[in-house]
């Protein structure tokens, strides 16, 4: 019986190679060491020194092993992709770091790892590509150590509803709400490529903040810092720029008020 899964699977096995020679993901700057992860999220999941670290949908690994480099004890990166996990064990074996950093190929859903970790970490155009937040919440619970740290940083479900008009201004084109039938990402171009568009298209999930939320707190954890950003993790609208940090704005007033476009939070265990 095929999964939900199968076609974002597909998806992300077919832009792998093209996301690892990509201006956007910048590969040899990252092995001459510059770090992929950025100022907030480190910041937010500080102090790493001597912790365990778990990162859902790591894609290659890029941001996985950034968190090694900056002082976890040792990472462990998921993801469904075989090839994303293929290329994140070339680069920890060609920066000879496998012996700290695990690679595993697993539907965040299903995960069971046997184990708990100090931080739990996910970030930037994950959980759209999840049919099912409940399970997600309850993965991460289970992974979770009780004085442990769960931290995300993702794209803000009003910023995903959005669209420019033929002027550059913003106007709702989506629905905010989440629909049980998925959403064919047919004809979408590649965030990291935008003159490609993937032959398999991959489904889309639309989740709302609420919903975010009640995953976690139905899992047993309690959300205890929320915050909201006027800026992206990548070029997701038209008139967008990168600042140093590598995040995306949209500064020119004439294009019409900020509007959030990414989000943060953290939890823990309730207890």
């Amino acid at each position: 019986m095929a999964h939900p899964h199968d076609a974002n699977r597909r998806h992300w096995d077919e832009v792998t190679a093209l996301h690892r020679a990509s201006a956007f993901y910048d590969v040899e700057g990252f092995l001459a060491g510059r770090c992929t992860v950025g100022p907030l999220e480190r910041e937010a999941l500080s102090p790493l020194l001597r912790r365990n670290l778990l990162h859902l949908q790591c894609h290659f690994g890029l941001d996985t092993l950034s968190l090694l480099r900056l002082g976890a004890a040792r990472v462990t990166g998921v993801d469904f992709s075989g090839a994303a996990i293929a290329e994140a064990r070339n680069l920890a074996d060609r920066m000879k770091l496998s012996a700290w950093a695990d690679f595993v190929e697993a539907d965040v859903l299903d995960l069971d790892l046997g184990r708990r970790f100090d931080r739990v970490f996910t970030s930037h155009g994950a959980i759209n590509w999840l049919s099912d937040l409940g399970a997600w919440g309850r993965a991460i619970a289970r992974h979770l150590a009780p004085d442990g740290l769960f931290y995300m940083m993702e794209a803000h479900p009003v910023g995903l509803a959005l669209d420019v008009d033929g002027a550059g201004r913003l106007y709702q084109r989506f629905g905010y709400f989440h629909e049980a039938a998925a959403q064919t990402l047919d004809g979408v171009p590649d965030y990291a490529e935008p003159d490609y568009v993937p032959k398999e298209p991959g489904l889309g999930w639309t989740w709302s903040l609420a919903d975010i939320m009640a995953a976690l707190e139905g899992a047993g954890l309690r959300v205890f810092e929320f915050r909201e950003y006027p800026f992206a993790a990548w070029d997701a609208l038209p008139g967008m720029a990168r600042d140093a940090d590598r995040y995306y704005w949209r500064r020119d007033p004439a294009l019409g008020p900020a509007t959030p476009l990414l989000f943060s939070l953290k939890a823990r265990h309730d207890a």
